[in-house]
Parts: C-alpha cells; sequence; structure tokens
C-alpha cells in the first residue's frame, strides 16, 4: 500500500468515528421507546447527578438524573434563546420510577444548586415561567 492509500484510510475511518456513527446514535436513541432510553441514560449516568438533553430542534427534554435511580424530566421549547420550561409544575414528582414519589425539600434544594450549576455551564440556559 502507498502512503496516499493509508491516508484516505484512516480519513475515512475518522470520518465515520467523529460524525457518521454519533449521528446514527443518537437517531437511534430518539427512537427507542422511553423505557429503553431510561435505562440507557441510567447506565451513562455518571457520579450521583447527571443531565441529558435530549433535543428534537425547538423542543426538547432535559433529563436530570439522581443517584442512577430517580429521573425528572423537564420538558422544554426555545423562547428566545433559552429552553423555557413547559410543565406545570416541574418540581412535584420524580418521572421515573413510575410510582412518581413526592420530591422533597433535601432533593429539591440539591436540584435547584445543581440546575443552577447547569445553566452556568451551558450556552442554552433552562428557564422557569
Amino acid at each position: 500500500m502507498t502512503a496516499n492509500q493509508i491516508i484516505i484510510i484512516i480519513a475515512v475511518i475518522l470520518v465515520l468515528g467523529i460524525i457518521v456513527f454519533p449521528l446514527i446514535n443518537r437517531r437511534q436513541f430518539r427512537n427507542l421507546e422511553p423505557d429503553q432510553q431510561i435505562r440507557l441514560i441510567m447506565k451513562e449516568a455518571k457520579g450521583l447527578v447527571y443531565f441529558k438533553n435530549v433535543s428534537k430542534g425547538s423542543t426538547g427534554v432535559l433529563l436530570y438524573v439522581k443517584n442512577k435511580r430517580k429521573i425528572l424530566a423537564l420538558p422544554w421549547v426555545l423562547d428566545g434563546g433559552n429552553m423555557l420550561c413547559t410543565k406545570k409544575e416541574p418540581f412535584s414528582n420524580w418521572d421515573y420510577p413510575e410510582d412518581k414519589q413526592k420530591i422533597n425539600q433535601d432533593e429539591l434544594a440539591q436540584l435547584k444548586e445543581e440546575l443552577e450549576k447547569y445553566n452556568k455551564k451551558s450556552a442554552v440556559k433552562i428557564v422557569f415561567k
């Protein structure tokens, strides 16, 4: 093999690995059933607190995972450069597990603190009505 052939092979592998495969994975994730998405998110969660933003253009859901066991879904729409939460009472109950446990005061305080940290790091902030 010549040097040019080797360079072309390496370039194709890089393009596939950096651009094509992640796009395919994102599309497949969006097409999964909600239960399967939850399982994947819980496996993917790193540490005690994890955020995942699942966007579909100008709408989406910001998922907050606590201790790889509880998930709070915050649906949003794009509003002037911010993600405006459309959930009426976003901090009342957990969305997963299915029994929809109430969020206690300690969890609520931690959640608000983590949302502040998320907003500091993120270019697009989540805001509430």
